[in-house]
């Protein structure tokens, strides 16, 4: 039950929930504890009519729009205070054509829902390594994934998207249709409506790879170095380096002994034939002779769930994040500086290659601006005890301050927090211009502002 009434949005057949409703603390809460936030009506739609009466709605009313899919945005933009949120979770539905490699996806679903679907097929969307995150705030900004550079960013695989603009308009965008609109789309974010499906095309894939290694402060230089020589050299697209530094993980491949001492772990993946794969990674671990390590052939689907308790629903989350062309030497030095002073066994800096597919699409195809970085700088943290979020918060701005020397600048927009929010919106880069374009056509209003926001400029 709910304590309003459907009537209270005219034309809206889904549930409507305001504050003395029982469910209303269940439903306004988001990945991100840090926002607590106490919106006037979360609308659940259950349909694109839905969501036009909640806009129609909303700017009758002139009540702030937040835009919840997986409710995974890290400055807590799906919710807001006082204002609407238009809660796409329950259109959650997922059609494949396994025969065409197609798929068509609701804005309300999750990474893990659509995997599930997938994989059914041995096929793939590339996307994010979290299976609760949403699928359409991953999509819109960009799409930064394990498998980008064999099959690109998620953008790359996106072949229409229907969406419902501020003026109640129902579009589709595709490469033949509101060509603007859907060039905008991918990589600018949720500043242009609100997407209700995306079609996607799929990719074959079923397993990886992958060598799991942990190195101690001592070995970061050597091994920081090795993955540069390996990444500068244009390796094959299926080949992808991640290293973290943080705390020792509870994993299978590590000694209890290890788990919370200090270093670095390194993900390396191969997406490609996994017996190639095995074999490429196995030398490559007698290499680098970690202090533990591993070499495995592991589902697709289980591996986009390996990290979903550990970085689950209820902790606090705080983020910053650039690119770069290389790791130089001094890099190493700032990274074991600061990976001294971890305290959250959660937090940490992640290096993520980039190049292969991504690069091959021109720069300005997209609006996702950052197709030449050969190195993704994120630093995340995250922690449960709010006692500690002076500390974290701390932690990552003098980090990233930290490391801005051997950035090439800019921010990817999904890996942003709501502190970063300026007038020249470093997300965008060299897009930034034509976005403000086209929000001027669509958004004139700003109505979808609670985002990494683009001010509408008419051309």
């Amino acid at each position: 039950m709910t304590s309003a009434t459907n009537s209270s949005l005219p034309g809206f057949s889904g549930p409507v929930i305001t504050p003395s409703d029982e469910s209303y603390e269940h439903a306004r809460q988001v990945w991100n504890v840090m926002h607590d936030r106490r919106p006037a009506i979360i609308a659940k739609c259950t349909s694109v009519d839905d969501v036009v009466a909640a806009i129609a709605y909303a700017r009758s009313q002139g009540l702030l729009v937040a835009v919840r899919g997986g409710g995974h945005s890290l400055p807590g933009l799906s919710v807001c205070d006082d204002g609407i949120v238009v809660d796409l979770r329950l259109m959650n539905a997922i059609s494949v054509d396994p025969v065409a490699k197609g798929a068509v996806v609701q804005a309300g679903a999750l990474l893990g829902e659509v995997d599930r679907a997938t994989q059914q097929h041995g096929l793939v969307v590339p996307a994010g390594v979290i299976s609760h995150t949403g699928v359409a705030g991953l999509t819109l900004g960009g799409g930064v994934g394990r498998l980008m550079r064999r099959f690109g960013l998620t953008v790359d695989s996106l072949v229409s998207a229907d969406i419902v603009t501020a003026d109640g308009q129902q579009l589709t965008a595709s490469a033949d249709e509101n060509a603007d609109l859907f060039w905008a789309l991918r990589g600018g974010g949720g500043n242009f409506g609100v997407v209700t499906s995306f079609e996607f095309a799929l990719h074959e894939l079923s397993e990886l790879a992958v060598l799991s290694a942990f190195h101690t402060f001592d070995d970061a230089h050597a091994l920081l170095q090795r993955a540069q020589q390996m990444m500068s050299a244009h390796p094959p697209d299926e080949f992808l380096w991640t290293s973290f530094v943080r705390k020792a993980p509870v994993r299978p491949w590590l000694p209890d002994s290890l788990v919370g001492t200090p270093g670095v772990v390194s993900v390396i993946e191969w997406s490609g034939d996994p017996e190639v794969g095995v074999s490429m990674l196995g030398t490559l671990r007698d290499e680098l002779a970690p202090v533990a390590g591993s070499v495995d052939v592991i589902p697709f689907g289980w591996l986009q769930t390996a990290g979903d308790v550990e970085f689950g629903h209820g902790m606090h989350s705080y983020v910053k994040a650039t690119f770069a062309s290389g790791l130089s030497g001094g890099l190493a030095d700032v990274l074991v500086e600061r990976g001294k002073l971890l305290r959250s066994p959660l937090t940490q800096v992640e290096l993520l290659s980039m190049g292969g597919a991504i690069d091959r699409v021109a720069g300005d195809a997209t609006a996702f601006p950052y197709r030449d970085a050969r190195w993704l700088f994120n630093v995340p943290a995250s922690w449960a005890d709010p006692a500690d979020s002076d500390y974290e918060i701390g932690w990552v701005r003098d980090t990233f301050a930290a490391i801005q020397p051997f950035s090439t600048g800019g921010a990817y927009s999904n890996f942003m927090d709501g502190d970063e929010t300026s007038s020249d919106q470093v997300a965008y880069g060299s897009t930034l211009r034509r976005l403000q374009a086209i929000k001027a056509v669509y958004d004139p209003e700003n109505i979808f502002r609670l985002n990494q926001n683009i001010t509408p400029v008419p051309a």
